[in-house]
């Protein structure tokens, strides 16, 4: 069976980067968990770069009508992040270069609280990054 195309909005990338099993709901966690697992498998996998609708947002609860309720924000931070990582909408870039650049861009810079410091999973992934980093 084909695997399906992973399709992330610049700013999820930054949350797969750091997630560990937390989310809004069951539903959303075990979306994230797949999506997770696959991109840390070791296997060298490609990932599609969209400013839209993307493989996280099907299980959000936040989403309503097909557009998340924050959608004004996130388009904001999507193009922020996107601007700052030198990444634009349809570009395939494995998940292991992606990782790379966010990290020299936004993990390792002042930008990153700037970006994202409204989200209210910032603590929690600024904690874990730093673990990451201290291990």
């Amino acid at each position: 069976m084909e695997k399906a195309i992973i399709r992330l909005r610049p700013h999820h990338a930054l949350c797969l980067r750091n997630y560990i099993g937390k989310g809004y709901n069951d539903t959303f966690v075990e979306n994230m968990d797949a999506l997770h697992e696959r991109l840390s498998s070791g296997e060298r996998e490609m990932v599609q770069i969209i400013l839209h609708r993307d493989s996280m947002c099907r299980a959000c609860p936040r989403e309503k009508d097909a557009a998340c309720e924050k959608e004004g924000w996130v388009q904001q931070l999507d193009r922020a992040i996107a601007k700052k990582c030198g990444l634009r909408s349809g570009l395939w870039i494995s998940w292991q270069e992606l990782c790379a650049i966010m990290d020299e861009h936004v993990f390792e810079t002042d930008i990153w609280e700037k970006l994202c410091a409204g989200c209210e999973w910032y603590d929690l992934c600024k904690k874990v990054h730093q673990e990451k980093k201290d291990a």
